[in-house]
């Protein structure tokens, strides 16, 4: 029997999660004739008035290789400019995926009266402000639901990460599943290094591979170079190059009772599924 092809929206918070986690996964489902689309949610730059924390000096010094007592207001939206370029060419190795970038801002440009909710690495891998939670998310949430009117897709979104950004959409996700949207979440990496439990009943984690992807999948990955330092440390081109870095298993939670999925699923592992 003829397999269904299937429309697929996967939810990025930053410019790289996407295609560090699933994008061997989304070449497989794109040549298979299925249609997928990246939304970008937290590409926007801060207001003018924001005034870095430490953990956005950190960051933007790492990146633009600078000193954190150089940052200016100025150097956050040139960075968030860059990165923006750096996604687009990386999406070029990708042909046929289509991408949107929306203009939320990434929560180390989040701000009340110019002054951040995330201070330190530590916030930036707490708890979400409470702000976020009560006024960001609904926001989040209204703007996806627009994305979808036709309820066309399935939202494929981010899982385990402990990263405020990816705990807001994981939450987001969860409550358009309960609104009737067809939902799945993936493993984030590199965090799936660290946390890889998905604490929702009912959902079993499936692991792909498909290594006849794995080149496009390094040269994708090498044009986010300001990201390179920060996750991989020293020498992070050369050791991705040298198949030290990325793994070839893209990690997905998908509910046990979602027999459409799964039979898309099987049909793209160029492997048996590991369950």
């Amino acid at each position: 029997m003829k397999q269904d092809k299937r429309a697929f929206m996967f939810i990025s918070p930053h410019f790289d999660d996407v295609i560090l986690s699933c994008a061997s996964t989304l070449m497989e489902l794109v040549n298979q004739g299925h249609t997928c689309k990246v939304l970008t949610v937290f590409g926007g730059c801060p207001s003018v008035r924001f005034q870095p924390g430490e953990i956005a000096r950190q960051y933007a010094a790492e990146d633009l290789g600078l000193f954190e007592d150089e940052i200016e207001g100025d150097h956050l939206s040139i960075l968030v400019a860059r990165r923006l370029q750096e996604d687009q060419q990386a999406f070029r190795h990708l042909a046929g995926v289509q991408v949107e970038v929306l203009s939320f801002p990434d929560a180390i440009y989040r701000e009340n009266k110019g002054q951040p909710y995330y201070r330190t690495e530590e916030d930036l891998f707490g708890l979400p402000d409470k702000q976020d939670e009560d006024i960001f998310l609904p926001k989040i949430e209204k703007y996806l639901q627009s994305c979808d009117l036709a309820r066309k897709f399935t939202w494929v979104f981010p899982a385990i990460s402990k990263h405020v950004d990816h705990q807001l959409l994981t939450k987001a996700g969860l409550r358009l599943m309960s609104q009737g949207y067809p939902v799945l979440f993936y493993s984030e990496f590199p965090y799936w290094q660290q946390y890889n439990e998905f604490l929702q009943d009912g959902w079993r984690q499936l692991e792909l591979r498909n290594s006849v992807y794995t080149p496009v999948k390094r040269a994708a990955v090498l044009e986010y170079k300001t990201q390179l330092l920060g996750l991989f440390g020293e020498e992070a081109e050369t050791k991705i190059n040298n198949g030290d870095i990325l793994s070839e298993a893209e990690l997905f939670w998908i509910q046990e009772t979602d027999t459409q999925v799964w039979r898309v699923f099987r049909a793209i592992s160029s492997e048996p599924l590991q369950t």
